[in-house]
């Protein structure tokens, strides 16, 4: 399974990071090709427990990436945030881990993961990581623009 993590620093209060990070239909106007829909789509309802699928595809084509919320602590003006998500898709499992952390300027935004993708194998890892990496990177970076 490909591990990676990365760090983003936002001027925003860690409350609205968190908030815009976790507003999942905006996830559907920021990763291409892909439709999120579940229990909950926003920050304020989303609790251990809920189940939302991102359907990346081309009509017939495509895969469901199944996430569960595992454990949820949204931060505070003084207290990080942290959620637990886990992946159980056919096509993609593995594990998230979102921290937002307040800081005088703003917060800290922490996201790291464990991915495994169907019929890649373990030597593809460091590659698969890399994809990730940028991939997540540029979806974390837009949504904290988005108001």
């Amino acid at each position: 399974m490909a591990r990676f993590e990365m760090t983003l620093v936002s001027s925003l209060p860690a409350p609205e990071a968190w908030r815009r990070i976790l507003d999942l239909r905006a996830h559907s106007e920021v990763i291409p090709l892909t439709t999120v829909s579940g229990d909950a789509l926003d920050a304020s309802h989303l609790m251990p427990g809920a189940q939302f699928v991102a359907r990346t595809g081309l009509g017939p084509f495509g895969f469901d990436d199944v996430m569960v919320i595992q454990s949820y602590a949204p931060p505070t003006e003084h207290d990080a945030g942290v959620a637990h998500i886990r992946k159980e898709g056919r096509a993609v499992t593995g594990h998230i881990t979102l921290r937002v952390a307040p800081t005088a300027d703003g917060c800290v935004v922490t996201w790291k993961q464990r991915i495994g993708v169907l019929e890649v194998p373990g030597f593809a890892d460091v590659a698969v990581a890399r994809v990730a990496r940028s991939a997540y990177r540029r979806t974390l970076v837009e949504l904290l623009r988005r108001c």
